[in-house]
């Protein structure tokens, strides 16, 4: 009985080792944990709509180019087009949309996100802080097949993303 134990305990390990060895030559993507932050730069266009049901409700449509930092090559110093809606009552509520990242190379990274604002501070020292998901949802070029997600939280103009990525 040990020996055919030990046959088949050869044979699954061959069989392990053939595995990987072939998602490696196949080009499969290893998921690999990453952090970056990005500024909040620019807005290129922004409109508002104040529904009128209550003071202070507001809908926001914007689009806005970022900049993105990381120790990770593929992500540092990268732009990124955020096109985003809110839905505010005085500051805060929900928000969610879509960003395009293009890399130092062209390939582009495609996202989308949703979470919560809300308002901190008065005055002149008003800030917006918040929290939510992102989901890498594809690419072109080296990311044609990426995809991750993960969470970010956002305070004074910068957003902090953690992702767990696959490309």
């Amino acid at each position: 009985m040990n020996a055919l134990c030990s046959k088949w305990s050869v044979a699954l390990l061959n069989l392990a080792v053939l595995a990987v060895s072939a998602s490696f030559l196949s080009g499969n993507a290893l998921a690999r944990d990453i952090t970056y932050a990005t500024k909040f730069g620019p807005v290129l266009s922004r409109t508002v709509f104040a529904p009128g049901d209550r003071a202070g409700h507001e809908l926001i449509q914007a689009v806005r180019t970022d900049m993105t930092t990381s120790s990770d090559p593929d992500w540092n110093e990268v732009s990124v087009v955020n096109y985003g809606q809110s839905d505010l009552v005085d500051g805060s509520g929900s928000v969610s949309g879509y960003a395009v990242r293009t890399h130092k190379n062209g390939d582009k990274t495609y996202y989308r996100y949703e979470g919560q604002v809300r308002a901190s501070g008065s005055g002149n020292s008003k800030d917006t802080v918040g929290e939510g998901t992102v989901e890498l949802v594809g690419g072109t070029g080296k990311f044609a097949n990426a995809k991750g997600n993960g969470t970010y939280s956002s305070a004074g103009g910068v957003s902090t993303i953690k992702m767990k990525l696959e490309y």
